[in-house]
């Protein structure tokens, strides 16, 4: 869809507090021209460019004015179509390379004709070509720099040939001769796409301003010159305020416009009046066709759930800390227990040892989803910037990342078994060990469902770990296991005992380890528990189950509840993702 203007009037943001933090903004922007959005810290850069891309705002404010493409009243679901965002904070997917970073903004963008050629001009036009098969880099595998990053966050935002362009701080960890070829190479291409550009900026070099069309500097929210970069000049000059000769323009007005250490109160005040005196160009468009926009469609949708899951695949292959870091954890973890427990014997004293294992492989596997959160949470913010750029919805991030996880889990699962079962000496038959194995890793889908809710809800690693670890922490103390249910606290049994995902694990380890299972008396046939076998000298695990308040066997039940609990919290954070701002 083609944009030949896009203007916005009169916009202004306070929040509740009275806190004005933009006063009365206008402005008019046509297609092909890039502008700067510049000002002092504090000044209203980001707020400004946040609601002209419709973005989130500040927590409880007051947003008024209009914002028109072609002369339409704009809306989120334009924007969303026809405009890209790229963030100060660069949030990319670590164990990816360059190349696969842009290439996979390309394809939710649902570009498939020459796809590749496309890919390569821009990473080549940024100036990344030799860092193309180069992995952007995680906490323990080196990477590229920060400046590239920077410049592949605007890669793979620019290779989607978006009608509007967005950035915040693009120049930001750059030094002054990769800002310039930046934001040269930024201009080369809103030209040739007919782009309209918007990008706050702070302090560039004089050939690094002079590349842009438009300046709009602001100062406290206020608009303090709003026009072509080659008049700047001229402007200041005949409102008394000289810019000196071979003196970067844009520095000048900066620190005359600065009133945090000056204390230039009065030349703001002074240069806000002289501007609301001019008189503003009227935003007129040659373009009076109305706006097409076109519904996210249900074919594109689940074409980006396969190319999410072969993003996540590609990330599981490669991302040493969040997978394979996991797996030793677990292996480990899973010969702490065969050894703790080694080859329990079939006396009544290896009972109460038998019923601990289970608690054990149960509750601390599921305990040990926290170590899912960091690989989560790369994946939000990257959902997160991508949603709002229209690349994808939630249900395409919350059904991608719940497939891909499922194989991952199965395969610790088997790992921790089949090591654990026969080290452990559980009843070992067949079936025993499949209802093992089947246990287990419906114990470890709940966990990580509930882990990535929290993580959804609370996107802070520090939050969501702390969270985690007590609801785990709180399934263990109300599962049956450490206070029998029929003296657990009525508070307890009544709420959290029924929705305990571990609860229902644990009844299935045991009726699967005792049901059938008969152990020996001791000496002189001093028997632990009452038992129909006792005049053998032997206890029938049937009956440790029945005194120890376990009920009637009822797999199905169990698995299916189990099932509703993983649906719940995989729903639940669909929704979360979904409303959330």
């Amino acid at each position: 869809m083609s944009v030949d203007t896009f203007s916005w009037s009169n916009i202004t943001l306070t929040l509740n507090n009275g806190k004005v933090l933009l006063d009365d903004v206008s402005g008019c922007l046509k297609a092909g021209t890039m502008t700067a959005i510049m000002g002092p810290s504090g000044s209203g850069k980001s707020t400004l460019l946040n609601a002209l891309a419709f973005r989130p705002g500040p927590k409880s404010f007051n947003l008024s004015g209009e914002i028109r493409i072609n002369q339409e009243t704009a809306t989120l679901k334009k924007i969303k179509e026809i405009s890209s965002y790229v963030e100060q904070e660069d949030s990319l997917i670590g164990s990816l390379t360059v190349y696969e970073t842009v290439d996979y903004s390309a394809k939710f963008a649902g570009i498939t004709t020459h796809r590749k050629e496309v890919v390569e001009k821009i990473i080549a036009a940024l100036g990344l070509s030799s860092q193309s098969t180069v992995k952007i880099g995680t906490p323990i595998q080196k990477g590229i720099s920060g400046g590239q990053k920077r410049r592949v966050s605007v890669a793979s935002q620019m290779v989607t040939s978006p009608s509007i362009l967005f950035l915040d701080e693009p120049t930001s960890g750059l030094d002054s001769v990769a800002s310039r070829e930046v934001v040269s190479t930024i201009k080369k291409v809103a030209k040739e796409e007919n782009m309209i550009v918007i990008c706050s900026i702070h302090q560039p070099s004089t050939y690094t301003f002079e590349l842009f069309d438009n300046v709009l500097f602001l100062s406290q929210g206020q608009t303090i010159y709003n026009g072509p970069v080659c008049d700047v000049v001229k402007y200041f000059d005949s409102h008394g305020y000289p810019i000196p000769a071979y003196i970067n323009p844009a520095e000048f007005v900066l620190d005359l416009i600065n009133t945090d250490f000056s204390g230039n109160s009065d030349v703001l005040d002074d240069l806000v009046s002289k501007w609301s005196s001019e008189s503003f160009e009227k935003c007129e468009s040659e373009n009076i066709d109305a706006l097409e926009t076109s519904a996210f469609s249900a074919k594109n949708e689940m074409k980006n759930i396969f190319f999410l899951i072969a993003r996540s695949l590609t990330k599981a292959r490669r991302d040493v800390l969040t997978y394979y870091v996991r797996l030793v954890m677990y292996f480990g973890l899973a010969i702490l227990m065969g050894t703790v427990w080694l080859r329990l014997g079939d006396g009544q004293k290896n009972i109460q040892p038998f019923i601990n294992a289970l608690f054990f492989s149960g509750a601390f596997m599921s305990f040990m989803s926290v170590a899912y959160i960091p690989s989560y949470l790369e994946d939000y913010h990257s959902y997160k910037k991508e949603r709002l750029n229209g690349l994808y919805g939630p249900f395409a991030f919350s059904l991608s990342n719940f497939l891909v996880g499922l194989p991952f889990l199965f395969l610790i699962s088997v790992i921790f078994s089949i090591i654990t079962f026969f080290m452990v000496n559980f009843h070992q038959t067949a079936k025993g060990f499949w209802y093992y194995l089947m246990w287990l890793f419906l114990d470890l889908v709940a966990a990580e469902s509930m882990t990535t809710f929290i993580a959804s809800v609370f996107p802070n690693f520090v939050i969501s770990l702390a969270i985690t670890a007590f609801s785990n922490g709180l399934w263990m103390a109300v599962g049956g296991f450490l206070v029998p249910t029929n003296i657990l606290n009525k508070f307890w049994y009544y709420t959290f005992y029924w929705v305990n995902y571990q609860r229902y694990v644990q009844q299935g380890l045991m009726f699967n380890e005792f049901s059938t299972r008969v152990f020996k008396c001791g000496a002189n046939c001093q028997c632990m528990y009452d038992s129909p076998l006792a005049n053998q000298c032997k206890i029938a695990g049937g009956a440790v189950l029945q005194q120890l308040g376990y009920g009637k066997e009822d797999k199905g039940l169990w698995v299916g509840v189990l099932i509703a609990i993983i649906a719940f919290y995989r729903i639940a954070t669909y929704l979360v993702l979904k409303f959330k701002k």
